[in-house]
């Protein structure tokens, strides 16, 4: 599936990866990844980053400062980058705590143009 293949390669591209899920706007997963094997905790942080990430989204709306395009998480133990891709539908990528924000910021983007492009945006 080329949902797969991209949240590799998102995964890959970014130093202390754990996990990558792509989600449509219910929180329920298309496809998702992990390092350790490990989908029930990926679908898990997908669905409730989704959550998080909707309500940023709603509450961003009614600022009238546009839609929101990243939200971070970070935690003790790791770092979450939740991503809107559209029409409700967004990657969650988890990353170890302390990685360098910037290489997720980045293969994010590249991973959305890639996740566009497969659903014909």
């Amino acid at each position: 599936m080329p949902f797969r293949r991209i949240l590799t390669e998102l995964m890959d591209s970014v130093p202390g990866s754990v996990g990558a899920v792509f989600a449509d706007e219910e929180g329920e997963a298309v496809d998702q990844v992990s390092h350790n094997g490990d989908t029930y905790h990926v679908r898990f942080f997908g669905a409730h980053h989704g959550i998080l990430f909707d309500a940023t989204r709603r509450a961003v709306a009614a600022t009238d400062m546009g839609t929101p395009k990243l939200l971070e998480i970070r935690t003790e133990k790791v770092d979450y980058f939740t991503a809107y891709v559209h029409d409700g539908y967004f990657i969650v990528l988890a990353v170890e705590a302390g990685s360098p924000s910037i290489r997720a910021h980045l293969a994010m983007e590249k991973a959305i143009d890639h996740v566009r492009e497969e659903m014909g945006y």
